[in-house]
């Protein structure tokens, strides 16, 4: 049946000289945005009329609404068993995070329906696709950045509170994409910077990629000398001015840097497994200007459209070369130190001392004109604090509730079913040094310094062990350690960080 709609699509298309069935927003001239239920019903149409597309259900949001990925492939091993293809890149794009954002969701539909129309067709011969046009459904129905329960899902990727954050680290573990693009809007419009000082921000798009120097250190190199600035150079060519991401500008006194080294965001928490990472923020026009759409939204979806498709045949062309750096990164984590097995604890961001100060455009208010202002740049990456990765991590409090948070993360551990003596490395915090404004980059609030010493030591039955040679050991290794400013108990519910001697720590022989 799906091969029989497919050839009347395709004899459709013909006729219409046009795209067949046209997405939600398109039947509304443009003008009108569809909830997150028509979404949903369109792409299940796009699932019919194709024999190369698959809706899957990856779970419900916090509203009761349901997430959903579209695959599309040419190969039936990956729409039906999710297997992965020797020199041909999974590629899982995202939409809407954040509900208050959703040109990208529409951007999605949009390239899923040119694929089922067969336009494209070299990036199926090369890709296998995870489109998630709604990762945030609540958000899209509620114009709100949140879910129905106000968590902001997209710094959830420590703590996990959120179901939708789950159902999105399962799919991760699911479809184990090798490229992972989280499509995102940034407002021109600032509280500060527009309302007081007089300036819109003045940027149509802007890319960042995992850089938490702890990831793969061959991966990293590769995303941040070569894959970087080729996307920019391709989408800057295609007609889209676009530039390494800096962050959000609200003032114009403040200094500039890049996108957020933590783990808390998708775009780290991904590339820490292995996987390339990609953001995207593209521009999301003033709400007081004047427009032939609502809010520009039509060509807001037109933008995110482009650096799509501009980063689909990027990854085409670089297809060999991307599965091999991603698949064994994953196999084998290797950090870029000498050794290949150290760990930095502090990360942050410091003045770059080749380029101290950049200039950058914004427009002023009361002309439209464009002006540029010079800003302190704090774009160097500071990595501070190096351990050596253990073989693996105990856990000696709150057993049922970590193994719980473990395996949301699908983190491999053991639990001891009868005491065990092991050699560790014993983390007593001397004291805490509390962050004023949490260290650029990250969201540590604590600072713990701690004094660290050998010792033998016996885990009871009941306690934890995670060792760390699998391929989420380093995540959890960063995770669990109270050094690292990217810590499990930076987060409010998990307030462990106290003077004395640690809970958790390295185990050296296990």
């Amino acid at each position: 049946m799906k091969v029989l709609l497919s050839l009347l699509v395709f004899c459709a298309s013909l006729a219409w000289a046009g795209p067949v069935p046209p997405s939600p927003f398109e039947k509304s001239a443009q003008q009108a945005l569809p909830s997150s239920q028509e979404i949903g019903a369109y792409l299940a149409v796009l699932d019919e009329l194709s024999p190369r597309a698959r809706l899957v259900e990856l779970g419900k949001s916090a509203g009761g609404r349901p997430i959903e990925a579209l695959l599309m492939s040419n190969s039936d091993d990956f729409l039906t068993g999710f297997a992965p293809q020797q020199g041909k890149p999974t590629v899982m794009l995202l939409g809407s995070q954040h509900g208050n954002e959703p040109s990208s969701a529409e951007a999605i539909q949009l390239l899923a329906r040119q694929l089922v129309m067969g336009e494209h067709h070299e990036l199926l011969d090369k890709l296998n696709l995870v489109l998630v046009a709604m990762a945030n459904p609540d958000g899209r129905d509620l114009s709100s950045r949140y879910n129905a329960t106000m968590d902001n899902t997209n710094i959830d990727y420590v703590a996990l509170n959120a179901g939708e954050t789950r159902l999105l680290v399962d799919a991760l573990h699911t479809f184990q994409p090798d490229v992972v693009y989280d499509a995102h809007e940034s407002g021109i419009w600032k509280r500060i910077l527009t309302k007081e000082q007089g300036y819109l921000t003045d940027v149509d798009a802007q890319f960042d990629m995992g850089n938490n120097p702890n990831i793969d250190g061959e991966l990293r190199t590769y995303t941040e000398q070569y894959l970087l600035p080729a996307l920019l150079e391709r989408v800057s060519t295609a007609g889209l001015p676009a530039v390494r991401y800096r962050g959000e500008i609200t003032d114009i006194k403040q200094s500039v840097a890049r996108g957020g080294l933590g783990i808390t965001n998708l775009r780290n928490y991904a590339a820490m497994q292995g996987r390339i990472s990609i953001l995207v923020e593209n521009r999301l026009d003033n709400k007081q200007g004047s427009y032939d759409s609502p809010r520009n939204i039509v060509e807001r979806v037109r933008k995110q459209l482009l650096s799509m498709e501009q980063m689909l045949r990027l990854i085409a062309d670089e297809a060999d070369r991307v599965t091999r750096l991603s698949r064994q990164a994953r196999q084998r984590w290797r950090s870029a130190a000498d050794d290949g097995q150290i760990l930095w604890m502090g990360v942050g961001f410091e003045v770059n001392k080749h380029e101290p100060v950049v200039s950058l455009p914004l427009v002023r208010m009361e002309d439209g004109k464009r002006k540029m202002h010079s800003f302190s740049n704090h774009d160097a990456i500071a990595a501070e604090e190096p351990v050596k990765l253990a073989a693996a991590y105990g856990i000696t409090r709150e057993q049922a509730r970590m193994a719980d948070w473990l395996r949301r993360h699908h983190i491999t551990f053991e639990v001891l079913e009868a005491p065990r003596r092991v050699t560790i490395e014993r983390l007593v915090i001397e004291r805490l040094a509390v962050q004023p404004k949490a260290r650029p980059g990250v969201r540590e609030k604590l600072q713990a310094v701690v004094r660290t010493s050998p010792q033998s030591a016996e885990l009871k039955a009941g306690d934890l062990l995670v060792p760390t040679d699998q391929p989420m050991g380093p995540l959890a290794a960063l995770m669990l350690d109270p050094r690292s400013a990217n810590s499990l108990y930076q987060e409010s519910e998990w307030n462990w960080l106290a003077e004395g001697e640690f809970p958790v720590f390295p185990v050296i022989t296990p």
